[in-house]
């Protein structure tokens, strides 16, 4: 059982040498016996309680020379001696609040010697005098530029070299950001125009905004109308490749940098084995396989086995002087350009063993000056036009293992410089008319042909002839 609250037996009337083993309660917070009336000369194993939070005696009155040991609250919120009438030598830490909009005190009656940190409103657009009487020597540039402007946002001089690209300038102008990660700061205020752009005399843009208007009016003229609303990502690259850089040349030469841009993308440029220089930064004449003359005019675009897909753009007759196209055995597909009589220019079309499919468009037969035309292993269809026989300077035409029916025209007989013409693995029938063949040289006399092919062999040849290479 739990023991017992009183003892079995009576108290001996001596006490015991010793403690009971076991309290008969807890220790007694206040002492057994009143304290006497002088302290003892050393002092209590242990306290009787813990220490008081407050001092034992009156504080002196006179300070200790160092502090307490503990403090009795933490800091006050208000301070122990009221401030003084003049300000410390140093700011405080940080400031009450946001800076005003107003200065403090009335401006004084000298400027300053630098200017204050922001300026108080954009640029004036009107000027601030009156204009003088008389003309100046010269007419007034419709640019200017800065180039030694200078500015300190947190503590950093920028200028304008700050501004990276022109892409940038909606980020830098409407979300009034600087690139990858720098300050905020509105850049309108800070720096002028000229910062963003150097105008554009060439096409008479005086800014940036002009300036893209500007451009897309000369792009539009050449890819068509609305061709920019986003929906053809070649031709968007294009325009934005040209922004991007900010060319500023005439419009003929600015033309030409967004074919040869154009061009690059239309193929898939990003996939070509050899891209050396193209769409960087150097002139276009300097992209690997483009060939100008001494004014930097475009003559010739070869990129022959090089892994070319996608398109040929119509864009490509723009370039006037183009004379050689030079594309064979790459992916492109699609159709011929329609417009490819535009290439007024052209002697030599390139661009066999493609994926070319649909017809020869007519227009080509509108260039008298073509000599060559290999566009053999595609996948073309479609008859022969008659209007090969305009073609007087041509000297080679190459069309064969493609998908061209019909009868061969007699007109062709007329080609009095063609000196090969292929025409088998084709579905033609007929015969080949005996004009071509008069045309075949002979011991150093006749006319200019030297070979010609068709599918003239085995038992049930397609075509029939008496002077040509006959394959099955």
């Amino acid at each position: 059982e739990d023991p017992s609250r009183f003892p079995s037996e009576p108290p001996t009337k001596s006490a015991t040498g010793g403690p009971t083993r076991i309290p008969t309660k807890t220790p007694s917070e206040s002492p057994s016996e009143p304290p006497t009336k002088f302290p003892t000369k050393n002092p209590t194993k242990s306290p009787t309680k813990l220490p008081s939070w407050s001092p034992s005696e009156p504080p002196t009155k006179k300070t200790t020379d160092s502090p307490t040991i503990h403090p009795t609250k933490g800091p006050s919120e208000l301070p122990s001696v009221p401030p003084t009438n003049t300000p410390t030598g140093t700011p405080t830490g940080s400031p009450t609040e946001d800076p005003s909009r107003f200065p403090s005190e009335p401006p004084t009656k000298n400027p300053i010697n630098s200017p204050t940190y922001l300026p108080s409103k954009y640029p004036s657009e009107s000027p601030s005098e009156r204009p003088t009487n008389f003309p100046s020597n010269s007419p007034t540039s419709i640019c200017y530029k800065v180039d030694n402007f200078e500015f300190t946002v947190e503590g950093v001089s920028l200028g304008c070299e700050s501004i990276e690209t022109l892409a940038d300038i909606d980020k830098y102008c409407e979300l009034e950001m600087r690139n990858d990660g720098g300050p905020l700061l509105p850049i309108k205020k800070f720096c002028p125009s000229a910062c963003f752009f150097d105008c554009c005399e060439d096409i008479k843009a005086q800014n940036f905004t002009v300036y893209e208007e500007k451009v897309k009016d000369i792009y539009e003229e050449v890819s068509g109308e609305n061709v920019f609303d986003g929906t053809d990502p070649d031709r968007m690259d294009a325009l934005n490749f040209i922004l991007d850089e900010g060319l500023c040349v005439d419009p003929p030469r600015m033309i030409q940098r967004y074919i040869s841009a154009l061009f690059y993308y239309s193929t898939e440029g990003e996939e070509w084995q050899d891209q050396k220089n193209w769409v960087s930064p150097k002139h276009e004449c300097e992209w690997d396989g483009i060939d100008c003359n001494d004014d930097l005019i475009i003559t010739r675009i070869s990129r022959d086995d090089n892994t070319l897909k996608g398109t040929l753009p119509f864009e490509i007759c723009d370039l006037p002087l183009l004379k050689r196209l030079d594309l064979d055995s790459n992916e492109i597909g699609g159709t011929i350009p329609n417009n490819i009589g535009r290439c007024q220019s052209l002697v030599s079309f390139d661009m066999d063993n493609n994926g070319l499919t649909g017809t020869i468009p007519e227009s080509i037969f509108s260039i008298k000056g073509l000599k060559s035309i290999d566009l053999d292993t595609n996948s073309l269809t479609g008859t022969l036009s008659r209007k090969f026989g305009d073609l007087v300077d041509l000297q080679y035409l190459a069309l064969w293992r493609n998908q061209f029916s019909g009868t061969i025209p007699a007109r062709m007989g007329l080609l009095k410089n063609l000196g090969v013409l292929y025409l088998e693995f084709n579905d033609l029938t007929g015969a080949v008319p005996r004009i071509i063949c008069e045309n075949f040289r002979k011991e150093g006399k006749g006319g200019s042909l030297q070979e010609l092919v068709v599918d003239c062999g085995g038992i049930n040849p397609k075509v029939s002839c008496v002077c040509c290479t006959c394959k099955v």
